[in-house]
């Protein structure tokens, strides 16, 4: 017979997987792809992924190492979900070893059992009348305790209580007896005297029930509501284009209810993590399921735990960020992706994927509904829908007879700005906040100041690593870099003249706050950005106190444009967005555009009307007049008519091969060698290098080289033909280099 040999995906970045000899005592014929096999890796232990078992191998058998062992007898990853892996790592162009642990929880990456044994206290005796325990007040109380506990499983499970000690039973865990402040000196003594005991006890998760599943009623839908509802209860994808306010998350509601009633489970992705509480407990207020969150900011065992009750059914509803469209499901019905242009979807470091694409991708392997919604859809998702590849709904009124906002473009090129502010901005604030209403200020840059300059000689503080200027931190006294990281404090003098007059030029939030405690004493003022919502549940206390409807003013950035229902804000004030006009980005006008209407949407959204100002240098520029005026359909068809004419997505397709370095010349000839070994054999248009539109950035320097096609499948056989050049040419010396497919920006 020919020996076994395991194909396993290690997770390192390089794009192939390794043979190794099966462990020993291992039944060959039991292996299944997607169980986990620790693996000698160089000088290490790593955990990798069975892709198959071959009788082949092109190296000689006296060099192929032993498994250690193997951690599952089962795939630990669902079927769906490992085919999904396995494709994205072909279409993105990135090891299939990393992509595997990606779509894993933490602890499950570190090899962790997949239900793993968690030791509980459980009762040895039937009742409390023990003795020794009458002049023990604690121990018999803590005996009480399990007891209740044990008969409430008892009952609920249908078991005898007089042989309830010998069953498996939930007990307490030491982080329930840390809660209920029981001593460790406590529960030995019980333990001693053998009325109660550690057990080892296995979670396990039944399939929530769907027969009793709401919590609070449904709400009329108006006839565009129901309309796209009837239309997104079939297999495929749908777009639901619905201005801001229209009533699109009600719809996703009652979609899921739809899908719950079959005892199916959905899965909806939102793009902030600050936006997964409220949407958690809008959810929660709906249905009397189990409701569960899945996102960065969880503890690795608390991911775990949603990840398996997810696998196992119990979990109805999972509602994560980008990472969590590969949860498994074990009864698939629904993928909702809310606010789908937004970019957080794609991930920009490292596996550089599309959630949505990928959902998009797995609703159709599941053969299940994909509901894509958004006041402002991204142009490709449009552009699907009209050539039919979607269905689209569009729903263009306000519910709760709520009126659009109104648009009006304030022109400050001969206006005096008093630290951002226009007069007429000024007199538009104080009108609405004398009216008693609630004023939103966006301003899509955090900090005080994006400058800090010598009056005497003009010098600038930049980042000793980026090409980037150091943003000022009032509240910290500091200066910092958006892009690495790096942080100094305030030079106490001008490094090139050593001149004392450094001033701050520029406004952030943190400058814009000052100026309206300034120009509105006695207002209240709320800064929401990435530095005031740090700390752990301070989105949640912000919103609460918005919701208030207090009058007041919110100062803020993308995170006050997402999502949210404030029911008092009648104005919001667009502080700074001409640089969207004149970005060397062109995706730059559609998110300048999309940016506009999602945070103007927070104006007007119930009863009150709604006005949204718009502060520019450019209030005829006729882009944005066409969003203002005609909508953003119009504005839409607009882009999407330059994309065509220039051969740009989604009417062609891109891909760029990234490279940095410690010197640019060594980034720029790594991808000279790709272009000039393929230029001539390759149909894709090949565009570069160049370097970066940052060329220095965290002290490395880089560059790129972009590729252009109107076919996909050519555009894929070239990028892999490239990365079988780059491993078997040995170019790479000191480059890091990585493939962005369908990137989002060409930064």
């Amino acid at each position: 017979m020919k020996p076994t040999y395991l194909e396993i995906a290690v997770p390192v970045p390089l794009r192939r997987s390794f043979h190794y000899l099966p462990p020993t005592n291992a039944d060959i014929n039991e292996l299944q792809p997607g169980i986990r096999v620790e693996v000698p890796f160089g000088p290490k232990k790593v955990i990798g992924v069975l892709i198959k078992t071959t009788d082949t191998t092109h190296l000689s058998s006296t060099k192929i190492k032993p498994a250690f062992r193997l951690i599952d007898q089962k795939p630990v990853f669902h079927p769906t979900i490992f085919r999904l892996c396995c494709w994205a790592a072909q279409y993105y162009c990135h090891p299939v070893g990393e992509v595997l642990s990606t779509a894993l929880p933490v602890l499950l990456r570190k090899g962790e059992p997949i239900n793993k044994p968690v030791n509980r206290l459980i009762a040895k005796v039937d009742h409390a009348n023990q003795p020794g325990l009458g002049r023990s007040p604690k121990q018999l109380a803590l005996l009480e305790h399990l007891l209740a506990v044990n008969s409430t499983v008892a009952s609920a499970n249908n078991i005898n209580a007089d042989s309830l000690h010998q069953s498996v039973s939930e007990g307490l865990s030491k982080s329930m007896l840390s809660q209920l402040k029981v001593s460790a000196a406590v529960i030995k003594a019980l333990v001693d005297k053998g009325y109660a005991d550690w057990l080892p006890f296995v979670n396990t998760y039944t399939p929530f029930n769907p027969t009793n599943i709401m919590r609070q009623p449904t709400l009329t839908l108006n006839d565009e509501q129901s309309a796209a509802l009837r239309t997104s209860d079939k297999p495929g994808c749908h777009l639901i284009f619905g201005i801001t306010g229209s009533g699109k998350t009600e719809i996703y509601l009652q979609a899921i209810e739809s899908v719950l009633r079959q005892g199916n489970q959905a899965l909806v992705l939102v793009p902030e993590i600050g936006l997964t509480p409220q949407t958690v407990k809008r959810f929660q207020d709906r249905f009397q399921v189990n409701v569960f969150a899945l996102h960065s900011g969880l503890s690795d065992k608390d991911r775990l735990l949603a990840w398996q009750q997810a696998n196992q059914g119990s979990a109805a509803i999972i509602i994560g960020t980008r990472s969590a469209i590969f949860t498994p499901l074990l009864n698939p019905g629904l993928i909702v992706i809310d606010e789908e242009h937004d970019s957080s979807f794609k991930q920009q470091e490292g596996f550089r994927y599309s959630a949505r694409d990928i959902a998009v991708l797995r609703g159709q392997w599941e053969n299940i509904p994909v509901i894509l919604g958004s006041a402002t859809p991204a142009l490709e998702s449009y552009h699907n829908a009209n050539n039919e590849k979607y269905t689209l709904s569009r729903l263009q009124q306000r519910a709760n007879q709520a009126s659009t906002a109104n648009y009006r473009l304030i022109d400050i090129q001969h206006e005096k700005l008093d630290e951002g502010f226009s007069k007429p901005l000024i007199h538009l604030i104080t009108q609405h906040l004398q009216a008693q209403n609630q004023v939103l200020i966006f301003l899509n840059r955090r900090g005080f100041s994006p400058v800090v300059m010598c009056r005497a000689c003009g010098w600038i503080k930049n980042c000793g690593q980026c090409d980037a200027r150091m943003t000022y931190h009032l509240t910290l006294n500091s200066l910092i870099c958006h892009h690495c990281g790096l942080q100094s404090g305030r030079p106490p003098k001008c490094e090139q003249c050593a001149s004392k007059q450094l001033i701050p030029l520029g406004v952030g939030t943190q400058r814009l706050e000052q100026s309206l405690l300034r120009l509105f004493p006695g207002q209240r003022v709320i800064r929401i950005d990435r530095d005031s919502t740090r700390r752990k549940g301070a989105m949640e206390k912000f919103t609460e106190e918005i919701n208030r409807g207090e009058p007041g003013i919110l100062v803020g950035t993308q995170l006050l444009a997402k999502g949210h229902h404030f029911a008092n804000v009648t104005l919001v004030a667009v502080i700074d967005i001409d640089s969207g006009f004149y970005s060397a980005d062109y995706k730059a006008i559609e998110r300048m555009g999309q940016i506009l209407l999602q945070v103007g949407g927070r104006a007007g959204r119930e009863s009150k009307p709604g006005t949204v100002a718009i502060q520019t240098l450019f209030p005829n520029q006729p882009v944005l007049k066409i969003l203002i005026d005609q909508g953003y359909e119009a504005f839409s068809r607009q882009l999407l008519n330059e994309r065509q004419a220039y051969d740009l997505p989604p009417f062609a397709y891109q891909a760029i091969i990234r490279a940095e370095a410690n010197e640019l010349a060594r980034a720029m000839t790594f991808l000279t060698h790709i272009k000039q070994n393929f230029s001539t054999k390759m149909t894709p248009l090949l565009l570069g290098p160049v370097p970066s539109n940052m060329e220095k950035r965290a002290n490395k320097y880089r560059a790129q080289l972009l590729f252009s096609s109107n076919n996909r499948r050519q555009l894929q056989d070239a990028l892999h033909r490239c990365i079988e050049f780059v491993e078997t040419a040995n170019i790479s010396r000191g480059v890091k280099w990585a493939v962005d497919v369908d990137p989002i920006d060409l930064h």
